[in-house]
């Protein structure tokens, strides 16, 4: 069973910052993405994190010291005990697969053409699921990618900066948002669904870091 189910309204707690890592293992968010670690310590960050119940999610990319050949994306789930990655690579991803890890494409939204590509190769591939980057945009293009996904987890990540746009995401069918906002971690299953409780209005802004 994937890290991530579909319409589960998973918050995955993006961690860039180490200092953050007690907030991301106290808070609501059920699932943990390590985004500024290395070999030679992304170990212990992830059996710390096991411990607390919440599964890692990595980028290969992002793991200092890390050759993301099939060796080194072995190394990440045998070795580590990391449950899945995220990627935009068809290797990486591929060997991620076999070492019996989760895979989230990440899908750019960077123009009209780059979606109509990911939007015709996203039935026939082999991931897990999707991250369609950046969130905001995510909400325009919820009907046509969820569709494409054909019932697998889809992530909206990047500017997910506060509750609002996390509830608006899950309300238009995506099952997770990946997000560094801490307000966003705290984002109960009851307020995912229900929209009551705090607003943005009561934190001070904040910056997303690393996405």
């Amino acid at each position: 069973m994937t890290v991530i189910p579909a319409g589960s309204r998973t918050v995955v707690a993006s961690l860039y910052n180490l200092a953050h890592l007690q907030d991301a293992l106290h808070s609501s968010a059920p699932c943990i993405l390590l985004t500024n670690v290395h070999i030679g310590n992304i170990a212990s960050l992830t059996q710390e994190c096991h411990a607390m119940g919440k599964p890692v999610l990595v980028r290969p990319d992002l793991v200092e010291g890390l050759k993301s050949d099939q060796r080194g994306i072995r190394l990440l789930r045998q070795a580590f005990g990391v449950d899945g990655v995220f990627t935009s690579s068809v290797v990486t991803g591929n060997h991620a697969l076999e070492a019996g890890l989760d895979v989230f494409w990440r899908v750019f939204l960077l123009d009209s053409r780059a979606l109509e590509t990911s939007l015709s190769t996203m039935p026939t591939s082999r991931w897990t699921g999707f991250e369609i980057v950046p969130g905001p945009m995510a909400l325009t293009v919820a009907g046509s990618v969820l569709q494409a996904a054909g019932g697998r987890p889809v992530i909206a990540g990047g500017f997910v900066s506060g509750e609002e746009i996390a509830r608006q995401l899950f309300d238009a069918g995506y099952s997770a948002v990946n997000t560094s906002s801490r307000r966003v971690w705290d984002l109960g299953p009851g307020e995912r669904r229900s929209g009551r409780g705090r607003t943005d209005s009561h934190h001070p802004q904040e910056r997303e870091e690393g996405r």
